[in-house]
């Protein structure tokens, strides 16, 4: 079982100072070899922590001539000897457990909106896309409701309230992340994965309990513990806020919807499809309704290896298709992702508008 050593004061650093003046080591050689981090190794030389006990007869055994430190231990610690986690003793003798707990959050709560209010001044996220929304006055929740229905998620567990937002285009990258930091009083994060993929993500408390008035839920499929069953048992996401949002609300909303998680595609038969991939029944026959409502007239998908056997809304009808683009079409310079082999690259509306002009019967296949 792995222990602790506790040396004489003093005595922890001059060990550790020797071993990395015997072996011409510098703290990053040093950390690699004991494969411990940095923060680690560094708190060992100002004793504010405890050497593992392992560690120190690893470096014993690189160099004999250290094993007078021996001597200088003047106790052996558990594993779990350390420093009392801070308020510990404070809310032991408080009467009120949860009271105490409550005054933390806010205090930790109260930090974090202080740092954002600093980062947000030096913000300068400037979006035409958002420009364009507020400017056709619409409900800018609704639209962000859309996005977390499509690629999007949110979630509410232990580790707290977070949305959080995938995307590889930059374009709708850039919207997403423009469109958190409007919504909400706190700064969103941006990491990008050796894919290119980013993700946008953001905990604000606030800003999920609007979002969860507006649909009760954002969970799309059942995980792998919970079934299908007992996952339609529960309340499932929903498009119904769209019966009550202004038209261009509505149209904005279609255009993310197949813009995120919907392409338009040709076969070799010049045979035109637009799609939107939605593996979820509720929200794929909702999408439907409102599809059809502003004259895109399509049917379900049906997939056998799909969870729920449905896996999207697909329309074939060129009149259809060319509402779609009289509406907008897709998403200014979204490109289409590398899923497809013949038109990696290309925007979305210049196909769009290729597949309008040509027809399916004269569109020239490349």
């Amino acid at each position: 079982m792995e222990f602790r050593l506790k040396f004489i004061k003093g005595e922890q650093r001059k060990f550790l100072k020797e071993f990395l003046k015997i072996n011409c080591m510098t703290i990053t050689s040093a950390i690699s070899y004991l494969n411990v981090g940095r923060t680690t190794f560094k708190q060992w030389l100002t004793e504010r922590n405890t050497i593992s006990g392992t560690k120190f007869f690893i470096i014993c055994e690189r160099n004999p001539e250290l094993r007078i430190y021996k001597a200088k231990i003047s106790e052996k610690l558990p594993q779990n000897w350390g420093q009392i986690k801070g308020g510990k003793f404070r809310v032991q003798k408080s009467k009120d457990f949860n009271k105490v707990l409550k005054k933390i959050r806010e205090t930790k709560e109260s930090k974090r909106l202080k740092t954002a209010q600093y980062l947000k001044k030096g913000e300068k996220l400037k979006n035409k896309i958002l420009d364009d929304l507020i400017k056709d006055k619409t409900d800018l929740k609704f639209i962000l409701a859309t996005c977390l229905l499509t690629d999007g998620s949110l979630m509410i567990g232990k580790q707290g309230y977070r949305i959080a937002y995938s995307a590889k285009d930059p374009i709708l990258k850039d919207f997403i992340k423009a469109l958190l930091s409007k919504l909400s009083k706190f700064v969103p994060s941006e990491v990008c994965d050796k894919n290119g993929v980013y993700l946008i993500r953001i905990n604000d408390k606030s800003l999920i309990n609007e979002l969860l008035k507006i649909s009760p839920n954002y969970i799309k499929s059942p995980n792998k513990s919970q079934g299908k069953a007992k996952y339609l048992s529960g309340s499932q996401p929903s498009l119904k806020f769209l019966n009550h949002a202004s038209l261009s609300t509505i149209k904005w909303c279609i255009r993310f919807a197949f813009t995120t998680d919907g392409c338009i595609t040709i076969s070799r038969n010049n045979t035109i499809e637009l799609n939107l991939a939605c593996y979820h029944p509720t929200l794929a026959r909702e999408w439907l309704e409102i599809f059809g409502k502003y004259g895109i007239k399509g049917h379900l998908g049906v997939d056998r290896k799909s969870w729920c056997g449905i896996d999207g809304v697909r329309v074939y009808d060129i009149n259809s298709i060319q509402n779609f683009a009289e509406m907008g079409g897709f998403i200014p310079g979204v490109k289409i992702s590398a899923k497809s082999k013949r038109y990696k690259g290309l925007e979305k509306n210049m196909l769009l508008r290729r597949v309008i002009q040509k027809r399916a019967r004269s569109f020239p296949l490349p």
